[in-house]
């Protein structure tokens, strides 16, 4: 499948990406590192999807400190949470980052509307038990980008024209 090309991916020549997870009293914590790009998501969409079935769930804390890009889709997955926990009368998810590019394409997308952003956090719970999510041999599907790039949309009109031909083309490619 190819991709259609999006105007707020972040591109680098790396593609380590990584992201851990962890709980402590029911705040759920994901710390991303490197390039967090599509290949991610199916695995990370999955756990997420997981997570907020739990009763027990207090908040979300994403830490951002330690990215290097993040793409369009992942930024879609992000908001698909904050909306996720606005509809269930949840703490808005909180957001570490301290990079300024990371900053500015997080304010692009509306993220300060529906996500608290710090630029730092306390220091990780002790005994936060971390485990690796890695990238998934599952393909990722048209309907998971789609879903994401929508959701993206959804957040304002900035965004509904930003990504209006990039929905359009996984649309299209759905049809087919």
């Amino acid at each position: 499948m190819i991709s259609p090309s999006c105007p707020l991916c972040a591109v680098s020549k790396m593609s380590n990406g990584q992201i851990l997870h962890g709980s402590h009293n029911g705040v759920e914590v994901l710390r991303y590192r490197g390039d967090i790009r599509h290949t991610l998501c199916v695995v990370l969409d999955r756990y997420l999807q997981q997570r907020l079935k739990q009763p027990d769930i207090r908040g979300f804390v994403v830490d951002l400190t330690e990215v290097r890009s993040i793409d369009s889709t992942n930024l879609g997955i992000l908001a698909r949470l904050a909306r996720a926990m606005q509809k269930a009368a949840l703490p808005k998810v909180t957001l570490i980052s301290n990079q300024p590019d990371i900053n500015e394409l997080l304010e692009a997308v509306g993220f300060d509307e529906v996500f608290n952003i710090v630029a730092e956090g306390g220091a990780a719970p002790t005994g936060l038990a971390e485990t690796p999510l890695g990238e998934s041999d599952i393909p990722v599907s048209s309907r998971l980008l789609l879903e994401a790039h929508r959701t993206l949309m959804d957040l304002n009109e900035e965004n509904r024209l930003r990504f209006r031909d990039v929905v359009q083309a996984f649309e299209e490619e759905m049809k087919q």
